[in-house]
């Protein structure tokens, strides 16, 4: 059974657990979650399924994927317990190392696990000759040789039907003096203006930034407000990507996401959560309000603007310790959960108390709705569209973990993924 507004059938299913629901939201309420979660799609990364690691070392799982065709089976795994997450995102270096070559086999491999392919990640990072960098490298001859990987990206991205072309750089300098950071800048200007030339009509370049890792002394785009520069710079078709855990401790994210949408340059996000730094851990599991802040910035946008974000909605974690399967489930049901009750938030009281300066009964507008337990609405939505209720534990109760840890350990030792942590 579909799920909709104007499906009145399915909202009474929807109410179903009167007593519970009845108590903490209306039908407007329960209408607003209901079209949140019918909207809501999120795309998972293929290299979240593979062995990765730290500085110090990779740790093993014996149900990791060690091969394209294993992690796209995994994400189909998720994909069909949870529903919302049909595409997946590509590596160009670790998925698809022969480049166009690969392309039909990996277009083959994403439809048997029921998944399309999504944004196509180029590799800039790896290679040892972007040991100073990649559009940024002082010799012409590697900064040609990055521009020709992206072009390369972008036709691969055609072939499978991609839209978004995911570029994050490495690039930067560790100590003062060792760079010319207005001449690097140039050259970027000059490398993202000729990868854009390169784009179909419908694709766009989504361009990230991070302050610090691996360069420690400056990084060439190293926050929104360079990216934003930076995509301007390349042309109308480029968008700035915000990873959550690129920021400095504290910093205000959903203030960035709000300029950004008022601007039209926030392109997609890399979901992620962490405590430090790029920790890479499960979404909401450090933050949670800071999630549900940002995923009502965007609402709020859409509300006061009549039509929905563009916006591609993209995890990127490092499993390193928790199952990867588990966690990527996790994370997905807490994106689900945050949404929801993103959803909740009654704008037209919020912005009469916004006008009338009532801080108080402004801020309650949002911890009221991130303090509602949206949880018994998401199992009967869940239930509504045939999946269950409790995807994480359906997923524990399928075996599929213990299966295929028996099929990939005696792989496991001798075939690591040749990712360390991506970025």
């Amino acid at each position: 059974m579909s799920v909709s507004r104007s499906a009145k059938g399915g909202l009474r299913n929807v109410r179903s657990h009167g007593a519970i629901l009845g108590a903490i939201m209306n039908s407007a309420a329960t209408d607003a979650i209901v079209g949140a979660l019918d909207a809501f799609r999120i795309e998972l990364p293929t290299w979240g399924f593979a062995n990765t690691g730290t500085r110090f070392g990779k740790y093993l799982q014996p149900a990791a994927a060690t091969t394209i065709s294993e992690k796209l089976s995994d994400a189909g795994h998720v994909h069909a317990l949870t529903g919302i997450c049909p595409t997946v995102a590509l590596h160009a270096q670790w998925d698809l190392p022969r480049g166009l070559d690969d392309a039909a086999e990996v277009e083959s491999l994403a439809s048997r696990a029921g998944l399309a392919p999504g944004a196509i990640n180029p590799n800039l990072f790896q290679d040892q000759d972007y040991k100073f960098g990649s559009f940024g490298n002082p010799d012409p001859g590697v900064r040609a040789k990055a521009l020709d990987h992206c072009r390369e990206c972008i036709g691969v991205a055609r072939r499978l039907r991609s839209r978004d072309i995911s570029l994050w750089f490495a690039d930067g300098s560790n100590y003062p003096g060792t760079a010319n950071i207005r001449q690097r800048k140039r050259w970027f200007q000059e490398s993202l203006r000729a990868a854009h030339e390169a784009l179909a009509s419908d694709q766009r370049l989504l361009v990230e930034y991070k302050p610090f890792e691996p360069a420690f002394y400056h990084t060439d785009i190293a926050d929104w407000g360079m990216a934003m520069l930076a995509a301007r710079a390349a042309g109308p078709r480029a968008k700035v990507l915000v990873d959550t855990g690129h920021h400095y401790q504290s910093q205000n994210i959903e203030q960035i996401v709000a300029w950004l949408l008022d601007e039209q340059m926030l392109g997609g996000f890399h979901f992620n959560d962490r405590r430090y730094a790029d920790d890479d851990l499960t979404l909401g599991s450090i933050d949670p309000y800071q999630a549900f802040r940002i995923f009502h910035e965007i609402r709020l946008f859409e509300w006061e603007n009549g039509g929905r974000a563009d916006i591609a909605y993209v995890i990127d974690q490092s499993h390193n310790l928790k199952g990867k399967i588990d966690a990527m489930i996790q994370t997905v049901g807490m994106a689900q959960v945050l949404v929801a009750r993103a959803a909740l938030v009654d704008l037209p009281r919020l912005m009469d108390a916004q006008r009338s300066c009532d801080l108080i009964a402004a801020e309650t507008c949002l911890q009221d709705a991130f303090a509602t337990d949206v949880r018994p609405i998401l199992r009967e939505w869940r239930q509504s569209k045939g999946l269950p209720s409790d995807p994480l534990d359906a997923s524990r109760q399928s075996g599929y973990v213990e299966r295929i840890s028996r099929e990939r350990a005696t792989r496991q030792a001798s075939s690591a993924s040749s990712a360390t942590e991506y970025a």
